[in-house]
């Protein structure tokens, strides 16, 4: 199979391939996809690979509304995350 050339997008691209697009770390992606604020093709299982329509990524990455929200979203999910990592750490007892 020859390889697309001539400016052409594939109708589809990976969770790594869209968080590239977004000029986002691979890990806000599945943030987003959770929270049901960015949503992958098909009904795939929670561990399952990820696509997203190309057409639909670059729709959002335009659009500073859907932008803020996601940000917004990822930063709350990691305080939270980091919230509950310090409140697991044991505390350290001073004798």
């Amino acid at each position: 199979m020859e390889k697309q050339s001539h400016g052409h997008r594939p109708a589809c691209v990976s969770m790594e391939a869209a968080a590239a697009i977004f000029g986002w770390p691979n890990y806000y992606l599945p943030f987003l996809v959770r929270a049901g604020h960015l949503k992958p093709l098909g009904k795939p299982a929670q561990n399952a690979r990820k696509w997203f329509a190309t057409v639909e990524i670059e729709r959002m990455s335009s659009d500073p509304d859907w932008l803020d929200k996601a940000i917004r979203i990822v930063e709350k999910q990691i305080q939270e995350m980091n919230k509950k990592q310090k409140d697991k750490e044991p505390e350290m007892a001073l004798d």
